[in-house]
């Protein structure tokens, strides 16, 4: 199986700008597989997106799927690069772990974190996969996806149980998502791991949907009411602003013209529900 996945690559890594499109035998060439093995690879290939066939007979060039994860890794980069400073800052505030989350398929991934200053502290390795419905995280990404996504999500999601607190019926999590939105912020006590605690805001950008969430994480025995407020405070503040940075315009915040409509829109669906 490793073979075959090290073959895969090995051909996609035939694909680049001064050849963006390739013959099979010109692959086998490049390669030294066997040319009915590359015609395998390219088919299960093209299945999953990642090449298509070009107008020429036997000629290939790389898919939308690559493209996709081009797209995908530059936004993360950009992520990472606007929130870095405002994530040491937080990291200093509060003193325990900050982490950054994106939404990748059915999951979210970790994709950087600032360490606690603490000997005792969270830790969430970097490149590593969570599940959505278990810890504010998330949650929040969840909370902040268009209306659709989220459903198609939530349908797809297979809800496991991995503490006491995880919440696995569909209904209740709808509602705790519901209740995120309003607030603008998550706390998350127990529901993935045990004695843990995270504190949980949107990063938002131009299309004013999640595109990252923001985490204050750290062990419960160091929670309590008082900071507990003062972490809402302080991740929903610099999720705000590194969201201004991504171009999200804060609905407070938008020219009056967009208020008036927003304004208009909302008596419009009063009157008609009269």
């Amino acid at each position: 199986m490793y073979k075959t996945i090290e073959k895969a690559i090995e051909v996609l890594n035939c694909f680049c700008s001064n050849k963006p499109k390739l013959a099979v035998k010109e692959i086998t060439k490049q390669t030294g597989i066997e040319k009915s093995c590359i015609s395998r690879i390219l088919s299960t290939l093209e299945k999953h997106g990642c090449v298509e066939k070009t107008e020429h007979p036997g000629v290939y060039q790389i898919g939308y799927r690559v493209h996709f994860w081009s797209t995908s890794y530059n936004m993360q980069t950009n992520l990472f690069t606007v929130a870095m400073p405002t994530m040491y800052r937080l990291r200093d505030a509060c003193g325990e772990e900050v982490s950054l989350y994106v939404l990748e398929g059915y999951r979210r991934l970790c994709i950087a974190r600032v360490d606690s200053t603490h000997e005792i502290a969270k830790f969430a390795p970097i490149g590593q996969y969570f599940p959505l419905h278990a810890g504010a995280s998330g949650k929040v990404l969840l909370a902040f996806l268009p209306e659709e996504k989220k459903e198609l999500t939530l349908n797809s999601l297979k809800l496991k149980r991995h503490t006491p607190n995880t919440i696995c019926d569909k209904e209740k999590l709808e509602k705790d998502l519901c209740a995120i939105r309003q607030k603008g912020y998550a706390i998350s006590l127990g529901e993935r791991e045990p004695e843990a605690f995270s504190v949980t805001a949107p990063i938002m950008d131009a299309s004013n949907f999640a595109v990252a969430s923001l985490s204050v994480a750290g062990p419960i025995f160091r929670l309590n009411e008082s900071l507990s407020k003062k972490y809402v405070l302080l991740v929903t503040e610099a999720a705000k602003e590194i969201s201004k940075r991504l171009g999200f315009l804060d609905i407070d915040k938008q020219p009056n013209q967009a208020r008036f409509q927003n304004q208009t829109r909302e008596r419009n669906a009063k009157n008609e529900s009269v």
